[in-house]
């Protein structure tokens, strides 16, 4: 089913070249709409349409960046919530443990602090003899500890390329509203003028093609 936005954009082609097709109009109105005016019309009309085709494409590109994103990110923490879990198992009576891996600590939100603790507390496993021996009986051998700060590592570009995909579809939309705003003030325009020309049983010379002015 179409949207709106592609129906009135249909709405419009029709118009457009039931206009341009037929040399009876054209020449009724050419007095107000050149060839050169009309061709305005076809101009605003594939700008309108490249457009939307355009914001479609970013729209799913910036859908893509923020999952690939929303993924990671959320291994990251699923492994970090185990890992922190598993430290207070294996080190409950340890206070200076909790204290290095920020055990006392709520896992902060703001994505800056939340990836500064979890690289923070994963290099600290992982330089840890002690730590590691333990975590290692759950799954968190020195491999995996390893793997979560080179993921970690790159969560920053993923999170940059997320921005920079969604910016560019809000860029995408504002341009596509803008074309389709042109285009339809100037299909508005064009009816007026058919409207003018044409009325009552002569109508059916604009419906044969598609047009209607009202």
């Amino acid at each position: 089913m179409k949207t709106s936005h592609e129906s009135e954009l249909e709405r419009c082609r029709i118009l457009l070249y039931g206009v341009a097709q037929n040399e009876a109009i054209k020449g009724r109105i050419s007095a107000i709409y050149t060839e050169e005016r009309l061709g305005t019309g076809h101009e605003l009309y594939q700008t309108a349409k490249t457009a939307s085709s355009s914001q479609v494409e970013e729209k799913l590109q910036s859908a893509a960046a923020s999952r690939i994103f929303n993924e990671l990110r959320d291994e990251i923490h699923e492994g970090y919530v185990r890992m922190r879990n598993a430290a207070r198992y294996f080190f409950k009576d340890d206070q200076s443990v909790y204290e290095l891996l920020l055990l006392d600590q709520k896992i902060r939100q703001r994505f800056a602090d939340w990836r500064k603790d979890v690289t923070h507390t994963f290099k600290v496993i992982s330089q840890s003899p002690a730590l590691l021996e333990k975590l290692t009986l759950v799954d968190f051998t020195a491999e995996v500890v390893a793997n979560y700060l080179v993921k970690a590592a790159s969560i920053d570009q993923l999170r940059l390329n997320a921005e920079i995909e969604d910016g560019e579809a809000q860029e995408a939309s504002v341009k596509k509203y803008e074309t389709m705003s042109d285009l339809q003030a100037y299909c508005a325009d064009l009816r007026e003028c058919l409207d003018l020309f044409y009325h009552g049983s002569e109508r059916q010379v604009l419906e044969c093609v598609g047009i209607t002015v009202k």
